[in-house]
């Protein structure tokens, strides 16, 4: 059986719904060589997550998930293989947690403002320690103000929307310079996502390129076999890895489940050896 891999996940540390332990409980039973934990903004998830895969067999690459922009345009950055215990990493992470608490307490005030109570409280109850929209949707539909957790985003927290609060973001070049000096890979994350069209990522690549992005996550649910090939032949032209991931969330019945499937996506192995040499590389160079 060809061995397939995750490199795109999220646990109870952000805004998944399964803990670290569980995914990789998951991950074992579906057969998978390998999963990363990309986390928004957090590695808090990474200790449990490590020590599981020694339990299980699974391996776990270091990972998260950073929002950020650029020209205008909103990006995410993936970082692999990364030290979760680098001090300076640490600290960048605490200023965007930071940021991500300020924007809280805007949507909070936004929904009081709409008659609407939800308390920090009630939050942690079902976020634990990093609270996102997601946690506000869920909550929405259990006080009964929304079907599903889309329309409660449709409803109140995406963009234009009126609990809608816009949180301060890196700029693309400071996460990716963090990542490196943690001794990580920076990849560019569901480009299509971030430009639909596809009309502004080559530009947009190059300039991340310059800024020591090292590659491009092809492989995705949303991503057509068109975008994907598009994508591959990009990441070539550049010298760039190729990724790939599920976005695992823990929904009880998600469209592409945990390493994908044959109708969704699978991710092969040899990606992460190659990001494995390209690591390998990058701490031949700092020695």
């Amino acid at each position: 059986m060809t061995p397939f891999i995750d490199l795109h996940t999220h646990s109870t540390f952000s805004d998944g719904l399964l803990t670290p332990s569980a995914l990789l409980a998951l991950a074992a039973r579906r057969r998978l060589a390998a999963i990363a934990l990309t986390d928004h903004d957090t590695v808090a998830g990474l200790p449990e997550a490590l020590a599981q895969g020694a339990v299980t067999g699974v391996e776990v690459v270091s990972g998260i998930e950073i929002s950020s922009g650029l020209d205008g345009v909103s990006l995410h950055i993936l970082g692999y293989g990364f030290n979760h215990n680098h001090p300076g990493f640490l600290a960048f992470l605490e200023s965007l947690q930071q940021a991500r608490r300020i924007r809280n307490q805007g949507i909070l005030a936004r929904l009081h403002a709409l008659g609407i109570s939800i308390t920090s409280e009630e939050l942690a109850r079902i976020a634990g320690d990093q609270v996102g929209r997601p946690h506000f949707a869920r909550l929405l539909v259990q006080k009964g103000l929304a079907k599903n957790t889309q329309d409660a985003f449709s409803r109140y927290l995406k963009r234009g929307c009126p609990a809608f609060m816009e949180h301060a973001k890196p700029q693309a070049e400071e996460a990716i310079g963090r990542i490196a000096e943690a001794s990580g890979l920076a990849v560019l994350a569901h480009p299509a996502c971030s430009d639909p069209g596809l009309d502004k990522i080559p530009a947009l690549v190059a300039q991340l390129k310059n800024y020591g992005l090292a590659g491009i996550e092809t492989f995705y649910p949303t991503h057509s076999k068109k975008v994907c090939r598009f994508l591959q032949t990009l990441a070539a032209r550049h010298g760039l890895l190729l990724s790939g991931g599920s976005d695992f969330h823990g929904d009880k019945h998600p469209a592409t489940p945990l390493g994908g499937s044959a109708k969704t996506i699978r991710v092969p192995l040899q990606l992460l050896h190659d990001i494995k040499q390209r690591l390998g590389a990058v701490a031949l160079a700092q020695r």
